[in-house]
């Protein structure tokens, strides 16, 4: 009886340390100066809903009484709270936007504060935890509850996998330079995320299975969720969200753009609706592909590094909708490749010109509209086949007579 105790105690203290580490890290990730509070106000609730999870059973251990009801719903708004977060990546998020999603925790809310007075009566007298009962871990009722659980945060897996997925193939369509919005990082926080409905299920299976081996898999419960959140945390903080990224002027039109490129993507993929939608006057399509065309020779606005979409249908006065699809069905690119193109072009053009020869490589990247050493590379290789440096070398051993 005294092991017991102390490892229920331990158990306690090692969950709780856990939770305060988890509580401080979504507190810094919120209130940091650098955070864009809009967007990772979602993914320090998630951190928050996550820690919660690891304080339950320790909770159950030490405690077995009605306390554990408050908390027994809060693990339903993981799964929300993730798939706001990545949603809030294309969009604002407004209560009116959120609250169905929460809807599920707030009847399981409900339903404990209808039961606890009932269960509070029942046991004043006795600290006796009946296997019928909600406060026995493996009762038919938290079995329940636990499939309900489990059910919903896989629903929010695949809510989440395809937001992310839709929003990245729009993001070609709206920007020249990508490299800054890296969506790798969130793919591993999704996939982070099945991760630990793998572990649930998991314990779930020996929770039922192994109920006198409860506190070791409390143990181990917490030591798989403690560095996932660590690393959320740190990525969460460094990795700059796309509204902090775009200029304050631009943010106005990021979410109506985002819109526009994924109905433009949806239309790609059933050419019968997308045939229906098509321009009755083919010229128009013509006639915007000869400016787009024309403003970005003359302008040469790709040596504008931060280059949108929006900023090119500005120049040329076309609806950003009609630019996009002007550059998909006109020209059979994306915006990134259109102006990637002629960036590459004006970097051969830099790296053969005589009068350039003591540029640096990454000068000429600069000269041309590229950001960084990396992406000047990357991109040229894409359209050439070779990085910069291969070509100019390339070419520059053509031009020498024999």
């Amino acid at each position: 009886m005294f092991i017991f105790t102390f490892s229920a105690k331990l158990i306690f203290l090692v969950a709780t340390s856990a939770v305060l580490q988890a509580i401080l890290l979504a507190a810094l990730l919120y209130f940091h100066p650098k955070s864009d509070k809009s967007v990772n106000v979602f993914l320090s609730l998630y951190i928050l809903c996550v820690s919660i999870l690891m304080l339950i059973p320790a909770v159950q251990q030490l405690f077995p009484s009605q306390i554990i009801l408050y908390l027994m719903p809060f693990p339903l708004l993981i799964g929300p709270f993730l798939y706001l977060y990545v949603r809030s990546f294309k969009e604002a998020i407004t209560w009116h936007k959120a609250w169905p999603h929460f809807l599920l925790f707030f009847i399981f809310l409900f339903l404990d504060y209808l039961l606890l007075p009932s269960l509070v009566n029942k046991y004043q007298a006795s600290h006796q935890v009946p296997e019928e009962t909600l406060l026995n871990p493996a009762s038919p009722i938290r079995i329940m509850i636990r499939i309900i659980r489990n059910v919903q945060m896989i629903i929010y897996y695949f809510l989440a996998q395809r937001t992310l997925t839709s929003y990245q193939k729009t993001i070609p369509h709206l920007f020249s330079e990508i490299s800054r919005i890296d969506l790798a990082w969130v793919r591993w926080l999704i996939n982070g995320y099945l991760f630990l409905i793998i572990s649930l299920l998991i314990l779930f299976y020996f929770v039922v299975r192994y109920p006198d081996q409860f506190e070791l898999l409390i143990v181990i419960n917490t030591t798989i969720i403690t560095p996932y959140i660590y690393l959320i945390t740190f990525k969460g903080l460094t990795q700059p969200t796309l509204w902090q990224i775009m200029a304050n002027e631009q943010k106005a039109n990021l979410e109506k753009e985002i819109r526009e490129a994924a109905e433009m993507e949806s239309l790609k993929k059933d050419k019968k609706k997308n045939r229906s939608v098509k321009w009755q006057n083919e010229n128009k399509i013509d006639e915007i592909v000869s400016r787009i065309n024309e403003t970005l020779q003359k302008e040469k606005l790709y040596q504008e590094t931060e280059l949108t979409l929006q900023n090119l249908a500005d120049r040329i006065q076309f609806p950003s909708y009609q630019v996009s699809q002007a550059i998909n069905e006109g020209m059979k690119k994306n915006f990134y490749d259109l102006v990637n193109s002629y960036r590459v072009e004006e970097a051969k053009r830099l790296l053969l010109d005589s009068k350039n020869r003591n540029y640096t490589i990454l000068s000429v990247g600069f000269e041309a509209g590229f950001n960084s050493k990396t992406t000047f590379n990357t991109v040229f290789k894409k359209f050439t086949g070779l990085t910069p440096t291969e070509y100019r070398d390339k070419n520059l051993a053509m031009s020498v007579p024999a």
